[in-house]
């Protein structure tokens, strides 16, 4: 408990959450709806710690709210035309279900959808009113959560995901200055750090969508903007630790220590690069690479390695210029 209560991170998310939800009940209170609570609750489902988090969990419960919504609408409308209230709702949110399954961006959808069927009556207000009232009620909470988000976090999407790609490459770049050193590993931990290794790739494909809608969203100029380059990056980051994975595994069946130093040397200089420092210097692995007394089984995964490098230090530094 005491390490709970003295954890910054968790206080601080703490204090997000309670300032969130309260701002969501005064709005709501200040625009005059009824069932104030009902903003609250969506302001509960999408907030996160950080910024970029909560953008994306209140970008896709705003579109699969849209969707929900409409299915929703329908719902009543047919119900006002006399089809059976269990049989239309259970049509629409089975439906809706399916869909979700389809797509996990529509996950509330089919909730959205319930929360409308199942809302009832309010005095002085008819189904379709309730139902708009559900809406505008979602809507407040969604808008709140991203505002106390933007305004309040700790960190930016970007700047996280620039620190995760260099995170990465560096792991990578140790990984080549122990494959001469390093006995047999077993199955099992070879298991274990390839699984590693998936999650921390997918965590980063995941953080990228959230960065370049955070560039989008600062309105920052330059071309990186309007391009989805934090996903870019994320691919080339994938592909480098494949190249990598690639030379260490030819490296361990045949040790060729300049190789190995150069390829992590630069590693580390694109990591750098990543997080702000100088441009990297790839000319000593330029120049292995071109050597006539590579061995022919290191020279495959070394030109792609290279290759691969030079084009994610061009794209980094397209984005730090932007």
């Amino acid at each position: 408990m005491r390490r709970f209560l003295m954890d910054e991170e968790k206080r601080h998310h703490g204090m997000q959450m309670a300032c969130a939800i309260v701002l969501a009940y005064v709005a709501s209170r200040l625009v005059g709806l009824p069932e104030q609570f009902w903003a609250v609750m969506s302001t509960l489902i999408v907030m996160r710690p950080s910024s970029g988090g909560t953008f994306d969990a209140g970008w896709d419960r705003a579109r699969a709210t849209v969707v929900g919504v409409l299915g929703g609408l329908l719902g009543v409308w047919l119900q006002q035309i006399g089809v059976n209230v269990i049989a239309s709702t259970l049509a629409i949110v089975a439906l809706l279900s399916f869909a979700s399954a389809a797509s996990p961006a529509l996950r509330s959808a089919p909730i959205a959808a319930l929360i409308i069927l199942a809302a009832g009556k309010l005095a002085g207000h008819s189904a379709l009113q309730v139902a708009v009232l559900r809406v505008v009620q979602m809507a407040i909470g969604i808008g709140v959560a991203m505002g106390v988000a933007l305004a309040s976090s700790r960190y930016r999407a970007p700047d996280r995901f620039c620190k995760g790609c260099a995170t990465l490459l560096q792991r990578m770049a140790r990984q080549l200055q122990l494959s001469g050193a390093r006995g047999q590993t077993s199955e099992a931990d070879a298991e274990r750090a390839a699984a590693a290794l998936r999650n921390a790739l997918d965590r980063l494909s995941m953080l990228a969508g959230s960065a370049d809608r955070e560039l989008r969203l600062f309105r920052r100029k330059g071309p990186a903007a309007n391009e989805r380059v934090h996903q870019r990056l994320a691919g080339l980051v994938r592909r480098v630790v494949q190249d990598t994975s690639v030379l260490n595994r030819v490296l361990r069946e045949q040790p060729a220590p300049d190789i190995a130093k150069a390829a992590s040397s630069a590693l580390l200089a694109v990591a750098n690069a990543l997080t702000g420092q100088a441009q990297p210097d790839l000319d000593e692995l330029q120049a292995i690479s071109a050597s006539a007394q590579v061995d022919p089984l290191l020279a495959g995964p070394l030109h792609l390695l290279l290759d691969d490098l030079q084009r994610l230090a061009g794209l980094s530094a397209k984005l730090t210029a932007a």
